[in-house]
């Protein structure tokens, strides 16, 4: 769809992808099916796939360039699509695995130059989008009317920029700001709630306010059960080589 917007299909090549691999679903319904049957017709099989380890990589032969990678925290899974400059092109998950089913007979290949790099790219990726996630589940409802309006806003920054550095500097003032906080840093909050500050000025006097009080040291202290739950892994990814 932004492709279509800004007019960049025939640039990219994005959209012609799918196309190119022709237009093939799997929905997780008839995924789930497949492996039922494996596990019953060839279980030494099945068990030979369930115990791979994660961060398992490989390649396959395509008439595009990208990188399909799939990523896991806890029970929050995601499946990428990237083209060959690491941006995510689809996780449309029936889409994806119409594309990548093959049978066994399909060799694989070895990886595309700069596949590993792409593939911690995305790694970081979604550990940005993890911790965004896990903030937002943190304590909402304790929160001071100044608080909910910087989570508020910092969530609206973070979705609006492709910026990583400004992802993870938006990610460190959620975890900074969001639960207890000393009253003086609450009613500077407050002051910028009723001021209406947002976007570049917001983020400028968040950033003021964590240096004067040296909240960085507290967010160092702050243990944070969800990280240390759901840390964010490659579970396999597979490259797509030109022949």
């Amino acid at each position: 769809m932004y492709a279509i917007y800004e007019k960049k299909a025939g640039k990219t090549g994005q959209l012609s992808f799918f196309e190119n691999e022709g237009d093939d679903f799997l929905d997780l319904n008839e995924a789930e099916e497949i492996l039922r049957q494996m596990r019953k017709e060839n279980p030494d099989e099945y068990e030979c796939i369930a115990d791979l380890r994660d961060g398992i990589r490989t390649a396959r032969p395509s008439d595009t360039n990208g990188l399909f990678v799939f990523c896991q925290a806890g029970r929050y899974q995601q499946l990428f699509f990237l083209d060959e400059k690491g941006d995510v092109v689809s996780r449309d998950i029936s889409r994806i695995l119409g594309t990548i089913k093959c049978g066994k007979e399909l060799a694989a290949l070895e990886l595309p130059k700069g596949c590993n790099a792409t593939v911690m790219g995305a790694l970081s990726r979604f550990g940005q989008e993890v911790r965004h996630r896990q903030s937002e589940l943190e304590h909402t409802f304790s929160l001071s009317h100044g608080q909910r309006y910087v989570m508020r806003e910092l969530r609206s920054l973070f979705g609006a920029t492709d910026d990583q550095d400004e992802k993870a500097r938006i990610n460190v003032l959620e975890r900074t700001f969001r639960g207890a906080i000393p009253k003086a840093v609450d009613k500077e909050l407050n002051k910028i709630r009723r001021n209406s500050i947002t976007g570049d000025n917001l983020l400028k006097k968040l950033g003021e306010l964590y240096n004067a009080y040296s909240m960085r040291d507290w967010l160092d202290k702050k243990s944070n059960r969800f990280e240390d739950q759901a840390i964010p892994k490659i579970v396999c990814s597979e490259g797509l080589a030109r022949i």
